[in-house]
């Protein structure tokens, strides 16, 4: 009798571990399914931001004028915080992006490169709701600055 016990202990031990391997295994592989959707998200939120600023650019070339877009933006990505930057160097400019509260402390996930050169500056938060592009050109060189309107002021 005493083996039967013990082999019965033995099996709930096994069932158990499997279960737990199980659980752990189904539970990671939902943080990825998520975690690539949210990436995929932000993609889109970039991508967005990256049409507003062709065609603030292509408002710019063609009517030599200064204009300040405003547009609303997702509060959250999913669960998290995330920023954009736009920037530039000598050669290019591009828009990039990634998740935690400050762009200055967390690395980018995601960069698209503008077609042209242009000076590029700012950064958006997602506490902020409302994202703002103010455009204007300077001798021949577009600026595009990357901010946010308070939601007081909407």
């Amino acid at each position: 009798m005493p083996s039967n016990s013990i082999d019965y202990l033995h099996s709930l031990l096994a069932l158990s571990i499997i279960g737990i391997i199980l659980t752990a295994a189904i539970n990671s592989y939902c943080g990825l399914l998520k975690r690539s959707s949210e990436i995929k998200e932000l993609k889109n939120v970039l991508e967005r931001i990256e049409s507003k600023v062709t065609y603030a650019l292509l408002l710019l070339t063609e009517n030599n004028a200064t204009l300040t877009l405003k547009f609303q933006m997702p509060s959250r990505i999913g669960s998290q915080y995330y920023w954009i930057r736009i920037a530039n160097d000598s050669s290019s400019a591009w828009i990039e992006g990634g998740f935690g509260i400050n762009s200055r402390t967390e690395g980018w996930e995601y960069r698209i490169y503008l077609p042209r050169k242009v000076y590029a500056s700012g950064t958006f938060e997602s506490r902020y709701s409302i994202a703002q592009l103010n455009c204007s050109i300077k001798g021949d060189v577009p600026q595009i600055v990357l901010g946010r309107k308070d939601n007081a002021e909407a």
